[in-house]
């Protein structure tokens, strides 16, 4: 399990990314949809079990710009980025869930 190989981690943070880049440079909403769900699966299971997984900004669209993970957030009217490469709201989804 990925909790006793550190390399799994890894492998799977890799894959997912790779996998959130091909919906971007595709446009490709059902990869997007694929990827949020094993990572979400994934990631339920290891903080259930106290452990750490991928970062918010790597599972979560924005709720400010609609940045898919694998975009960085832009700037809007009221939530500016200002020189970070994702708004905070993103950053905190994950303790919302």
């Amino acid at each position: 399990m990925a909790e006793e190989n550190p390399e799994l981690m890894t492998m799977f943070r890799n894959a997912i990314r790779r996998v959130r880049q091909a919906a971007v440079k595709h446009h490709d909403e059902d990869l997007h949809q694929a990827a949020s769900e094993i990572s979400y699966a994934v990631c339920t299971v290891r903080r259930g079990r106290g452990q750490p997984c991928l970062e918010p900004e790597d599972m979560f669209d924005c709720p400010i710009c609609g940045a898919h993970p694998g975009q960085y957030c832009i700037s809007t009217p009221g939530h500016p980025v200002e020189g970070q490469p994702f708004h905070l709201e993103r950053q905190h989804q994950w303790e919302k869930e």
